[in-house]
């Protein structure tokens, strides 16, 4: 489970190919779909950093429930990596700041609630509603996060501060949607049907 010290490793173990594969996972899946969403940034952008459907936000939840540290390590790079694009201005230690904010924020709103519904590391027991739940809960606690990360830097006004972080809550809710739509589509057709 996310959280658990059971599943962070200490000085006493190294990482895993399994791991490193995970965190290479995160990286590249959350890297790709900022790359396709750059497409889209014409039709759904509303303030710098801030977009009306946001597809990388499915893939660091996604990633995060199902590899614990090791999405959030992966994507969380990935979103530093790719910060200056939106942020070139911003000073490396505030990107950090910012990447590290972002998916913290959602490691901790999956941990609390995969502790809160009891659902196991193999997430035995998740329904479609509680991904519903905790993506809801997670944009806007998100979105809250880092638009006032954003207002504390000098990038928001106080008066878009909350139009910001609702529209980002929104975004990151419909591309964690779209995404969660995509993976259901995809294992229909990969998934041979069992009778």
């Amino acid at each position: 489970m996310p959280l658990s010290q059971d599943h962070i490793p200490s000085s006493r173990w190294p990482l895993t190919a399994q791991d490193l594969g995970l965190i290479a996972l995160g990286f590249t899946l959350y890297w790709l779909a900022y790359e396709f969403h750059e497409l889209l940034l014409p039709y759904v952008a509303y303030a710098q950093g801030v977009e009306l459907l946001f597809l990388p936000a499915g893939i660091k939840l996604v990633m995060i429930m199902v590899g614990s540290w090791r999405g959030a390590l992966g994507c969380g790079l990935a979103l530093l990596s790719l910060s200056p694009r939106f942020w070139p201005d911003l000073a490396l230690s505030w990107q950090l700041g910012y990447a590290a904010l972002s998916v913290g924020m959602t490691w901790l709103v999956v941990g609390w609630m995969f502790r809160r519904k009891a659902l196991g590391s193999v997430l035995e027991g998740l329904s479609f509603w509680d991904v519903v739940q905790i993506d809801a809960i997670n944009t806007v606690l998100h979105g809250v996060a880092i638009n006032g990360y954003f207002w504390s830097l000098g990038l928001r006004s106080s008066e878009t501060v909350w139009p910001s972080a609702l529209a980002m809550a929104l975004g990151d809710f419909l591309g964690t949607g779209v995404v969660m739509l995509l993976m259901l589509v995809a294992a229909r057709f990969l998934v041979p049907a069992t009778r």
